[in-house]
């Protein structure tokens, strides 16, 4: 985390410091993103580098304590489901949320993806995103599902969770690129209300929905069909 100097810095010198500390992490997997390339773009000395920061993984830490705070400050915009509403609801609610995030901050959604994706020195970060990140969101929401009868009982919650994890990091890219989104987009309220984006957004939750509500027996009967 950062030492009193870093914040101690007047507060455009400490910006400038953390969005091309974005860029390259972002841009970069974390062996490979450059503390050189930041100071020298930062235009500071790499010695006062370390009078801010312990070394590259405490910064690290740094930026993605920042991405996610900052995350939460976006997601709030976004209005939470009625809390009497089923839990699919609630995760196309976090799908939309995660559109909304990729749209407005694409460099601090790329720190968090690679923070669950690679194979960073420090696990426990991974492991901290996790508790606090869609995973634990989805699996609860999945288990209250089963005992309210909404989700099938033959549905692990683990593994469901997983799958609907995987695509939660993957679908927002896809949403963006299908429709073209732009950030004015979330002015002029098309990810909200345009009919194509709700579409697309329920047409996903069609899919979940049914495959957690589907009877195994199915497929087996399908299998044993005669023609």
């Amino acid at each position: 985390m950062p030492k009193d100097t870093f914040n101690n810095l007047p507060e455009d010198k400490r910006n400038l410091i953390i969005q091309i500390a974005l860029e390259e992490f972002s841009e970069n997997a974390y062996q490979s993103a450059s503390i050189s390339k930041i100071v020298r773009k930062a235009e500071i000395a790499k010695g006062s580098f370390y009078q801010y920061f312990k070394d590259k993984q405490s910064f690290y830490r740094y930026l993605v304590k920042f991405a996610t705070e900052e995350k939460l400050n976006i997601v709030e915009k976004l209005p939470a489901p009625d809390p009497t509403s089923g839990i699919f609801e609630y995760i196309r609610w976090q799908f939309l949320a995660q559109v909304l995030f990729e749209l407005e901050r694409p460099d601090l959604a790329k720190i968090l993806y690679r923070a669950f994706i690679e194979d960073i020195p420090f696990p426990e970060i991974t492991e901290e995103l996790q508790r606090r990140g869609p995973t634990q969101f989805f699996k609860q929401l999945i288990t209250q599902g089963i005992m309210h009868s909404k989700v099938a009982p033959w549905v692990d919650p683990d593994v469901a969770g997983f799958l609907t994890e995987a695509i939660f990091y993957k679908f927002g890219k896809y949403y963006i690129e299908r429709l073209k989104l732009t950030k004015e987009d979330v002015i002029n309220g098309t990810l909200f209300n345009h009919e194509d984006a709700q579409a697309l957004l329920s047409n996903l939750m069609d899919i979940l929905e049914a495959g957690m509500k589907r009877n195994p027996q199915q497929r087996e009967n399908f299998l044993n069909q005669t023609y």
